[in-house]
């Protein structure tokens, strides 16, 4: 039986500042310098256009609308919610297949709200046993990366996903998954966690 991943956090304080103007000797120069940030992104893309995600936050459930949890077949998966959830607030779903195995397949989205966004992750991302760029999800900046479980080398062979979607520069929202042998996406967990993300990011657009 596969159980809930274990959300982790880092925590990077960060300052922007912004580049005057020169003059030079004898003449006024009124032409400004670009605007530049001092904020390290440690190689992270920045977001550029950041979602307002307060009101999902008190409401980290609302993420998934109906016809979204059908599309992705979790009608029957219970749910719940988790506002003091390691990292931020959390919505998990929780199916368990039938017999012979009874095994259990999580999802979770979470606002990682105690985290740096994207720049967090990729601070960290030689900590983890797996870590993959991705194409933007909706038009953000995404990443997979995580630990695995014991004796697992890829998250296919875990049947194991995290991927990290940056909405703004300082937040990110995580969607993990954890398949049980049972599951029909067992063999593609990070496909899995995106189509969640991308629905995740669908409705976060459209509330923002």
């Amino acid at each position: 039986m596969r159980h809930k991943l274990a959300l982790t956090s880092a925590a990077l304080s960060a300052v922007a500042l912004l580049a005057g103007c020169g003059s030079g000797a004898g003449t006024t120069d009124t032409s400004e310098q670009p605007a530049t940030s001092s904020v390290n992104m440690h190689g992270a893309p920045e977001v550029q256009n950041p979602l307002d995600t307060e009101a999902f936050q008190q409401k980290p459930c609302s993420v998934l609308e109906s016809d979204q949890i059908n599309a992705l077949d979790m009608q029957q998966w219970e749910v719940e919610q988790e506002m003091d959830a390691v990292g931020g607030p959390k919505c998990g779903w929780t199916y368990m297949g039938g017999p012979p195995d009874y095994t259990v397949s999580n999802t979770g989205v979470t606002f990682m709200a105690k985290g740096t966004g994207l720049k967090g992750v990729y601070q960290r991302k030689d900590a983890f046993e797996y870590f993959r760029e991705l194409k933007p999800v909706e038009g953000f900046p995404a990443v997979a990366g995580a630990s695995l479980a014991p004796q697992t080398s890829t998250p296919e062979e875990a049947g194991e996903c995290d991927i990290h979607v940056g909405v703004t520069d300082d937040l990110a929202v995580t969607t993990q998954v954890s398949l049980g042998e049972g599951s029909p996406y067992a063999g593609d967990p990070c496909g899995r966690a995106r189509d969640v993300a991308t629905e995740v990011v669908k409705t976060l657009k459209a509330g923002a």
